[in-house]
């Protein structure tokens, strides 16, 4: 229970504060300066509840003013229960209850969620840690500023004397106990924070010379006219000067002091477009709403809101592939993910949206509801109209593609949103109730019914993967072989590298000349096409060749696509097996049709040993090399509501939320981990394996997706830190899929040293094979519709035997040639086992059908082709003319 109250309560706040830090930390580079925006943030938006504060406690203060000499003669008079009766009475007939008496602590009250909120993130945080600001040595230390005794904190005392100074300014012509109520606080914000981080203290102090300057504005003895003028001069000619900073003396990043300025811009002139539009507004007659009939309004509207961020959008997300969200961590089911951001948004959009609602005056609860409309549709339109192409998103919820926008997308879309505001507006201010009220209500209704039916179907896919799936596959805190290569016979390995980029590799090896040598005996084939550009269709005629490309895979029609799908994996381990060799198979790639391969595809087949090696020896790795980083679990339970939120906010505002796939976190590196869970298997190949295999010969297929991964690493050797300070010579030495790509070839190098120093890398015949390649268009631009780099996948092959520096052949091949190069020399005229056809590379003779895209299931049995925008290539892939579409 007091961890479902924090998160509603507290946790809107901690996300605010963590917002305004980390944009500030991008912009001013400065953790001072960081905490000082923090401070000023939570000061301005606290100032509206402040403000209502007052006015309740003057109201309860005139109350006990006019009552209390009655009472006072009441209490003189009368005893025990005689009393109580009569004060009841009094209080009845002056419309009044003791309980009201909270009111006067309504500015107390609202300081408690705001410490705990401020206490709970700044007394933790890492930033802090070693930092220092002006005098202050270290911000993640008390500051033990005076040297006497072993130092006295000087920042607490400060903050208890401004503290004090504020509320003697407050309290000046009010009764005794207002004094003491204010003095005591301020004794005791000293004694809980006096040992606190001075970042903390720090933090504290601004917001108490804020509250100082606040109550002597309050004090100050002129019209509120002048005082009005003043302030909003003040804001203007402040936020004006930190727009000239921004824009031409900051060296921050460029995007980020864009979107400063135009929010500093848009604060500095809100005051006088307040008052410009509160005079238009007082122009315009406004048909009278009672508080039942805003609320009829009010309610459904913020329910909307709850439900398309807490709900909808991130069962979307999940939705979207059920069994990747499964079993992360300590959880099991994707469901406490949905419900953890349901809750987090319940806190946003109802608790404290109907607090503020019910604080505020009548006029501006009338404001506040039209606002609510408008918010509602405009997210709506937000999230459905703008859902933005930002590539495929990964667990840790990093696109592939950058968040950005064009001019005219982002024009549109604020010019719609214009629009529909004005409208929305006219409705409401016409006294249009029951359109109002149908408008908040549908999309409450219309987003529960489909957030229910994506819960219901998330639901099943986790049932049907928690059949088949071991948690205790997840990790493991000892290293045990899996590879068992033969000294004496012959090895056959098939290296899948996920969206290894063929284009690289000649920059890769010029970065590091060395790797001619530790690749020696390779064949590196560029001009290498794979037949579909994502996994799912690309894999399948990897391993089970010519028979399984897309357009082949619908000439059967006779079993199912998953069927179809399984029997290229197994093709090739189950001739190697039955051909007496010892084979091993890792991660085989949407093994059972799942996204989490289901194993259980290879129980007929005892001779081949299947395992899952992604993710497993993460921990262990971080651990030995000591590194501290947030595990997926804590990064998707904060995460996934900055993500309905970026879905749900006008284009201009998503990277500034996005964040270069930080969300605003102070986590370290995004996507470290989900990197690590890649790259731990390949750093581990020498403790993975042994020369021991049970059978004479052995056979090994490896998939790995270290390539497929977003993340810098520190060069020459593409090792993970946490701040990679060398990022390498190479062109692309800002790509992230370039420091990937030369870590997992690298890595494989270390491991060819070893089979080397073993005596087993000659008698070892080498596939190295991607299922596709990038999806940036990094070098080949040869004028088609799409990007030909997305279809050129890696191939490298080493022979038995096979010595010398790597070479390059510029022969038309295609992934689909790899069973029939894996099994040369091995097994003479093979054929597949399922359908009793050869396995050969003849059909490359003739041109090669290229989907193009995304592939969807037509049906069980079929691929939805779509020839229109598919294509058909033969021979050099990087001549335009080698490319025909498919529907001519």
């Amino acid at each position: 229970m007091p961890n479902i109250l924090y998160t509603i309560i507290i946790y809107p706040i901690t996300q605010i504060l963590e917002f305004v830090f980390v944009f500030a930390q991008k912009l001013f580079r400065e953790t001072g300066l960081s905490i000082i925006c923090v401070s000023g943030a939570v000061s301005v938006l606290c100032l509206p509840l402040y403000m209502v504060a007052e006015k309740w406690q003057e109201v309860e203060r005139n109350i006990q003013k006019q009552l209390a000499p009655k009472i006072a003669k009441i209490k003189a008079a009368f005893s025990g229960d005689e009393r109580y009766m009569i004060l009841s009475a009094y209080y009845r007939q002056n419309h009044y209850h003791p309980i009201y008496a909270m009111r006067s602590t309504f500015g107390l009250l609202i300081q408690i969620p705001f410490f705990i909120a401020a206490y709970s993130y700044l007394s933790h945080l890492d930033a802090l840690q070693g930092a220092s600001f002006f005098f202050i040595r270290d911000l993640g230390k008390p500051d033990a500023l005076i040297p006497i005794a072993g130092g006295i904190n000087f920042l607490p005392v400060l903050m208890t004397l401004i503290n004090c100074t504020a509320g003697a300014v407050y309290t000046k012509g009010l009764e005794i106990k207002d004094k003491v109520q204010l003095y005591g606080m301020s004794l005791v914000f000293l004694l809980l924070l006096y040992n606190s981080p001075s970042g903390l203290v720090l933090y504290w102090t601004l917001n108490n010379v804020f509250s100082l300057v606040k109550n002597i504005y309050l004090k100050i003895n002129i019209s509120n006219t002048i005082k009005t003028t003043i302030v909003n001069v003040f804001i203007s000619l402040i936020c004006f000067l930190l727009v000239l900073y921004i824009l031409f003396v900051n060296q921050g990043v460029l995007w980020t002091r864009i979107i400063a300025a135009c929010g500093f811009g848009i604060i500095g002139s809100l005051p006088w477009l307040l008052i410009l539009i509160k005079r238009i507004a007082n122009k315009i007659p406004c048909r009278f709403y009672s508080v039942k009939e805003q609320l009829a309004i009010f309610l459904p509207c913020v329910v909307s809101l709850w439900i398309l961020t807490g709900f909808f959008i991130p069962s979307m997300l999940v939705g979207a592939s059920s069994q990747e969200f499964s079993f992360i961590d300590a959880y099991t089911t994707p469901l406490y993910f949905i419900f953890n951001t349901a809750l987090q948004s319940f806190g946003f959009c109802l608790f404290w949206m109907v607090m503020l609602f019910f604080l505020f005056s009548e006029k501006t609860k009338k404001i506040f509801t039209a606002l609510c409309v408008i918010l509602v549709y405009s997210a709506l339109v937000n999230a459905f109209l703008f859902h933005g192409n930002y590539g495929i998103i990964s667990i840790n919820l990093v696109f592939s593609a950058f968040v950005s926008h064009n001019i005219k997308e982002t024009a549109l879309n604020l010019l719609l949103l214009f629009v529909l505001s004005c409208i929305l507006a006219a409705l409401f201010i016409a006294g249009r109730k029951k359109i109002c009220i149908f408008l908040g209500t549908v999309p409450a209704l219309a987003l529960a019914i489909f957030s229910t039916i994506n819960l219901i179907s998330i639901n099943n896919e986790y049932q049907e993967l928690a059949l088949y799936y071991k948690p205790e596959q997840a990790s493991v805190q000892e290293i045990k072989p899996i590879f068992h290569l033969s000294k004496t016979g012959k090895n056959v390995v098939v290296i899948m590298l996920d969206r290894g980029t063929s284009v690289f590799i000649p920059y890769i090896f010029e970065e590091s000349p060395e790797l001619y040598e530790k690749y020696s005996g390779f064949i590196y084939y560029p001009n290498t096409v794979s037949f579909a550009g994502y996994t799912k269709d690309g894999a399948p005629p990897l391993f089970g060749g010519y028979e399984y490309t897309p357009l082949e895979i619908n000439k059967r029609d006779s079993i199912t696509i998953t069927e179809k799908h399984n029997e290229a994996l197994l093709m090739m381990p189950r001739i190697f097996a039955d051909s007496g060799f010892d084979v091993t198979v890792t991660h085989p790639p949407y093994a059972g049709g799942y996204w989490k391969s289901d194993l259980r595809i290879y129980d007929k087949y005892p001779d081949i040993k299947p395992y899952i090696t992604a993710a497993v020896y993460t921990d262990l790795w971080l651990k030995e090399h000591n590194v501290n980083l947030p595990s997926t679990s804590v990064v998707l339970k904060r995460n996934i509501l900055w993500y309905s939120l970026l879905r749900s906010i006008p284009l201009a505002l998503r990277q500034s939320i996005y964040n270069d796939g930080d969300w605003c976190a102070p986590f370290a590196d995004r996507a470290m981990r989900i990197t690590i869970s890649a790259y731990s298997v390949l750093d581990y190949l020498s403790k993975l394996t042994d020369f021991e295999p049970q059978k004479e010969n052995a056979a090994v297929f490896f998939v790995n997706e270290t390539s497929h991964r977003d993340t810098f690493l520190q060069a020459p050797d593409y090792i993970p830190v946490l701040s990679p300070t060398n990022y390498g010579t190479s062109p692309f030495a800002k790509e992230m899929a370039y420091h990937t790509n030369a870590a997992a070839i690298k890595r494989l190098a270390d491991w060819f040293d070893l089979l080397k120093s073993e005596g087993v890398y000659d008698n070892t015949k080498i596939i190295l094979v991607a299922d596709h390649g990038p999806a940036m268009n990094f070098i080949t631009k040869i004028g088609l519709p799409f990007n030909v780099d997305e279809y050129n996948p890696l191939l490298m092959v080493k022979d038995f035997y096979a010595d010398g520096i790597m070479e390059t052949n510029s022969a038309f091949m295609t992934n689909a040639d790899v069973p029939s190069i894996a099994l040369k020399g091995i097994i003479d005229n093979p054929h597949n086992p399922f359908t009793g056809n050869e396995i050969n590379m003849e059909s490359k003779n003739k041109p090669q059908y290229i989907a193009i895209g995304r592939i969807a299931n037509q049906s069980d049995t079929q691929l939805n082709l779509r020839s229109e925008r598919d294509y058909y290539v033969h021979e050099n892939i990087f001549k335009i003319e080698n490319w025909t579409p498919a529907n001519k």
